[in-house]
């Protein structure tokens, strides 16, 4: 009976752990899924031994090096939600184990989920690094070595050992493995002779001597990197508290849970539910709180953006309009590469010329996006700019993958084929971008290769090729130029005239339109239809006389109807019930 009993317990316990998974497989890889696409973009994991050595040569420097060989599978989501599922149950399996090898009972394993719970909720901000988790689980892994080998001296050298090699490959955690290996003395029958009082007194000393013996050894870094080691977060200067709060839990769960064991509490049924159920409750709270879907739907538009995914980029706008500006801008651009931005951009929230083309800002991850547009657009010096000031913006000194490859593209239209080259065999060193380099190689190897690529054959023509000084205030003069350069680029076309009634300036729209006859329009954009149709009704003193352009009776008759609401009411929400998608509201409502 009590043989059944314990199976079902076991069953139970790794029920609950595969329950577990699930949840964050689920999580990750159907609702916060871009987070892990943004997390891919800036690195660069190079298959190289140099880098390899560049990791290694420090303390934490295996974990960092793990933890970006993970990242890189982030580029489909669903492998990186995978991924982090795995860790976040290897991570507590092993705290189970190292607890039911102390001597701690199952009914308490609920408890053991906490420190993957805590680290789950980290890794919802998108600037908590994974080599961070990598270390957390290289500390339950010693704890749970170090308690495999029977007491005595052999365990007391593999302890030891065991710190120098824990300090290299995950830093500062190694203090509370030596904790756990002074606590644990504590929990055996025999009594604490006088090898353990001496393994107790070198365990400190080597504690306290091996940063200081690391900085000998390695010069070039400040003191501080050598007591934490790993890069838990991307901005180093910012060593989060909640990360020491997870190592201690690692340390102190296992004793706790022996400490309950041997007051020897009945009911273990009614204990596990209870348990279980409060932890699910409190993380879910957790989960609820830490996750930032505002953010997450701006890195999907981006992701949909670098992807050339146009039509799923307005699909979600489609499912919910775009708030945030830099959703607005990849949406803008969206409809621009779709020939739709003149005939649907009001139907959407707009931000002013800040939805068209952001203002630069030092960063690394504004420029990504505004290059974007940049790069579509034909501005390709600008754009080049952009993605080399993001990727050297990075607070972590890494290089990113996506600023890299833009920069391959931007000197091959540029004709910089040579420079192309040292990045492309950068490339070709990497898991996912290994194909696309090998096959961009290929085509430049010829300029006709070149020209005839859809993508960068045209944008070699549409590029503007003499100097210009770029200006954030002369925004429009520069996309005029660029139209003028090649009057074929309908986006610039379209760019100029959206950029002219987002700043409601009418009479730049009325002298820029005329310019739309080397595009050859059938039917004008019906954005641009009721800016021309509005511009003649108020500026024409005889209203028997036609309009020059072609003007749809539906867009006629909506701006009667307009007028006679306009001149009954003011209210906005009234006005926008019926006229909401049109310019004439943003004119008159929208600041």
């Amino acid at each position: 009976m009590k043989q059944n009993i314990f199976s079902k317990i076991i069953s139970i316990d790794t029920l609950l752990s595969l329950v577990f998974g699930a949840a964050v497989f689920v999580f990750f890889g159907f609702f916060y899924s871009y987070h892990l696409n943004y997390q891919e973009q800036f690195q660069l994991f190079l298959f190289t031994p140099q880098y390899l050595l560049d990791f290694a040569n420090h303390p934490g420097g295996l974990s960092d090096y793990l933890g970006n060989f993970f990242t890189q599978f982030f580029f489909y989501s669903k492998n990186g939600a995978l991924i982090l599922a795995a860790l976040l149950v290897i991570l507590q399996r092993t705290i189970l184990a190292t607890s039911i090898k102390l001597g701690a009972a199952k009914h308490w394993m609920p408890l053991t989920f906490i420190p993957s719970i805590l680290y789950w909720n980290l890794l919802c901000d998108e600037n908590y690094m994974l080599g961070g988790l990598i270390a957390m689980i290289l500390l339950a892994i010693s704890c749970f070595i170090y308690l495999r080998i029977k007491r005595g001296s052999i365990q007391r050298i593999t302890g030891i050992l065991l710190l120098i090699l824990l300090y290299w490959a995950a830093g500062g955690v190694f203090i509370f493995f030596t904790l756990f290996m002074l606590s644990s003395k504590f929990t055996g029958k025999s009594k604490i002779g006088k090898n353990d009082l001496f393994f107790a007194v070198t365990l400190m000393l080597v504690t306290l001597v091996l940063p200081h013996l690391a900085k000998l050894i390695v010069l070039q870094y400040p003191m501080q990197k050598f007591w934490i080691g790993v890069n838990y977060f991307r901005f180093p200067v910012n060593i989060p508290t909640t990360i020491t709060t997870v190592a201690l839990l690692i340390f102190v769960i296992p004793f706790i849970l022996w400490f309950a064991s041997k007051m020897a509490i009945k009911k273990a049924g009614l204990i596990l539910v209870t348990l279980t159920i409060l932890i699910t409750a409190v993380s879910f709270g957790f989960i609820r709180n830490s996750a930032d879907f505002s953010k997450e739907e701006v890195m999907a538009y981006d992701f949909h953006i670098r992807m050339r995914r146009w039509d799923r980029a307005i699909a979600m706008a489609n499912e919910k309009a775009p708030t945030s500006p830099l959703a607005v801008t990849c949406l803008n651009l969206a409809l621009a590469e779709t020939g739709q931005l003149g005939e649907r951009m009001f139907e959407y929230y707009q931000n002013g010329i800040g939805g068209l083309l952001p203002d630069f800002t030092r960063d690394f991850t504004i420029p990504v996006i505004t290059g974007e547009v940049y790069y579509h657009l034909g501005l390709i010096n600008t754009a080049q700019r952009f993605a080399f000031e993001a990727m050297e913006a990075l607070p972590d000194y890494q290089k990113s993958v996506r600023s890299i490859k833009r920069l391959v593209e931007t000197n091959i239209i540029n004709g910089d084929s040579e420079v192309a080259k040292k990045y492309l065999h950068l490339l070709q060193k990497t898991l996912y971008y290994k194909k696309w380099a090998t096959r961009s190689l290929e085509i430049i190897k010829t300029e006709e290769g070149v020209e005839q690529h859809i993508e960068w054959g045209w944008l070699r023509k549409a590029r503007i090729q003499d100097d210009f000084l770029f200006s954030e205030q002369e925004k429009l003069n520069m996309i005029g130029l660029l139209f003028m350069n090649n009057r074929r680029n309908m986006i610039a076309f379209e760019y100029l005239l959206a950029a002219t009634l987002l700043e409601k300036d009418l009479q730049l729209f009325i002298r820029y339109f005329p310019l739309s006859s080397s595009l050859n329009y059938k039917v004008i954009p019906k954005h641009f239809q009721e800016a021309l149709l509005y511009i003649w009704e108020i500026t024409n003193e005889d209203q028997t006389k036609e309009i020059s352009y072609p003007i749809n009776d539906a867009i006629r008759a909506r701006l009667s109807a307009y007028k006679k609401q306009y001149g009954n009411t003011r209210d906005a929400r009234v006005i926008e019930k019926g006229f909401g998608d049109t310019y004439w509201y943003y004119l008159h409502f929208r600041n």
